[in-house]
């Protein structure tokens, strides 16, 4: 997805068709300035992988639990007994 292309409300009415059409193939997301503000028009999936990023992104928003976290040292002995690796 990248930087949405401006097109002014008469052009899309024009053109709604094809306008939709070319976003839904994997075409730009357009952004139609409006007076009350503007209007973003994406695929469904652009609008899908923006979901899944904010969802992603919520997992990081708890702060992280120092107390429940595995020290290095042991992290090197578990993977040297399994793998033969040193650090």
């Amino acid at each position: 997805m990248g930087i949405p292309k401006i097109i002014k409300q008469t052009d899309l009415r024009d053109n709604l068709y094809n306008t939709l059409d070319e976003i839904a193939t994997g075409g730009e997301p357009h952004l139609i300035p409006t007076k009350n503000g503007e209007v973003i028009i994406l695929s469904r999936q652009d609008y899908d992988a923006i979901l899944l990023e904010k969802e992603f992104l919520q997992e990081f928003k708890s702060p992280i639990n120092f107390e429940e976290l595995t020290p290095a040292k042991d992290v090197f002995k578990k993977l040297d007994k399994k793998f033969g690796f040193k650090k």
